[in-house]
């Protein structure tokens, strides 16, 4: 009676094992020893479009689809018939002509005397999931390809208070950028940092304080280049904070060098003279007022010269325009080489100069450098075979003796100018309340 219960017990369990697989989700096909198919589940009929009867007795080889060359079937049979499992990814053929990829594991099975007698495969079909992998390859090569074409850089980096920054993605434009390897910001999110221009660091430093609090900010700093340059860059930075508390940071550098180095052109052009090269009326205010602010805050004095050259019209008109413009750079660049530091020369009009001396000890001292002024341009000039006698007259004024801004003071310097101008025998003087 046990035995019978036994035996009974064997062929339900074998029922049972014959129906988990034939109702497999995955597709099995069972062959002999020489890879005829000999049993197969509901799943491979529907993968392959064939009916059961249509593939049994028949090699597997009615699945091939041509995608795959001998060597590769060669390596596959060499390993199972050694009795050792594959796996890999094969690209089959359906009946009504159609490819698809399957996921397929090939286990040898042995008898008693480990000799294969058959050989079971399990397939999965991945068809959709490599179609979706290769969409998601092809997107990514395309977005890619956008991404390196436009004339920016783009990086995504994040940040979390534990871990710090993570380097999530860098364009390649960095290389034409910075002319340094992608893999140097990839590796290491510091090294951008370290080619900050040294001038600009403490400004990027702050700002990326701000950054890490949330703020979203457009900044201009230099970089410097691989070759030793430095390059103006304008930092687009979108900052958004994610569920889990980190920081993400998506940015776009652009090179604007040429377009600060225009910028830096016109506002030379535009406070500079064209002939002298010093600062015109504009950039001598602009320079001025800096220099009042400065001596106000350090209890300092400063004095403002007028220089006028006498008798300029005479030159013009004796020896010509251009010998007169070759006389205000010679007076140019006399005034320029016998300044201090921190003393500036502008021309403001035709044969008109003015100079802000600062950090002036005592009164008396002004009158001491009108009087180098006076010395330094009172002189002859050979010009293209012509010699020019010139004399000048300068005018000053004191901040803070004679006023505390700049039209109070150029005023002053200016009707000090005129008087030296207009007095017989005087050629400078500071100015005094009549």
């Amino acid at each position: 009676m046990a035995e019978t219960n036994k035996e009974t017990i064997t062929q339900n369990l074998s029922k049972v094992q014959q129906m988990a697989l034939e109702s497999a989700a995955n597709g099995i096909i069972i062959t002999n020893s020489s890879g005829i198919i000999i049993w197969v589940n509901k799943a491979v009929t529907l993968l392959t479009g064939y009916k059961s009867s249509e593939l049994l007795g028949n090699k597997t080889s009615i699945l091939r689809s041509g995608k795959h060359s001998q060597e590769f079937y060669s390596d596959m049979w060499g390993r199972i018939a050694s009795g050792n499992v594959w796996r890999g990814e094969v690209v089959n053929r359906r009946k009504d002509g159609s490819l698809y990829i399957e996921d397929m594991t090939i286990t040898p099975v042995l008898d008693e005397d480990d000799q294969i007698v058959n050989y079971i495969a399990i397939k999965q079909d991945i068809t959709a999931y490599r179609e979706a992998t290769e969409k998601l390859r092809e997107s990514n090569e395309r977005f890619t390809r956008l991404i390196n074409s436009v004339n920016a850089h783009f990086y995504m980096v994040e940040y979390s208070p534990t871990a710090g920054y993570k380097n999530k993605f860098f364009s390649n434009n960095i290389e034409t950028l910075t002319g340094y390897s992608r893999n140097k910001f990839i590796d290491d999110w510091d090294f951008w940092q370290s080619i900050v221009h040294p001038e600009d660091k403490p400004t990027y430093l702050h700002n990326q304080k701000k950054i890490l609090s949330g703020e979203s900010m457009e900044i201009e700093y230099r970089i410097v280049h691989a070759n030793g340059h430095s390059i103006w860059v304008h930092d687009n930075i979108h900052v958004t904070y994610q569920t889990d508390g980190t920081v993400m940071i998506f940015a776009t550098i652009f090179n604007i060098d040429e377009r600060k180095q225009n910028e830096n052109r016109i506002r030379y052009l535009a406070t500079h003279d064209p002939l002298t090269k010093l600062p015109n009326r504009i950039m001598f205010r602009e320079i001025m007022e800096h220099a009042l602010e400065f001596a106000k805050r350090n209890q300092q004095k400063l004095a403002v010269f007028f220089l006028d050259i006498d008798n300029f019209k005479e030159v013009n008109d004796t020896y010509g325009h251009q010998i007169g413009d070759e006389l205000l750079k010679i007076i140019a660049k006399k005034l320029t080489n016998n300044l201090r530091k921190h003393d500036t020369v502008s021309r403001i009009s035709g044969d008109e100069f003015t100079l802000v001396a600062e950090q002036i000890n005592r009164d008396s001292h002004v009158e001491l450098v009108a009087k180098k002024i006076y010395q330094i341009l009172h002189t002859d000039y050979e010009i293209a075979g012509n010699v020019i006698s010139v004399s000048v007259s300068v005018g000053g004024a004191i901040f803070p003796t004679h006023g505390d801004t700049y039209d109070v003071l150029i005023q002053k310097a200016d009707a000090a100018m005129y008087k030296a101008k207009n007095t017989p025998g005087l050629d400078h003087c500071i100015y005094k309340e009549e």
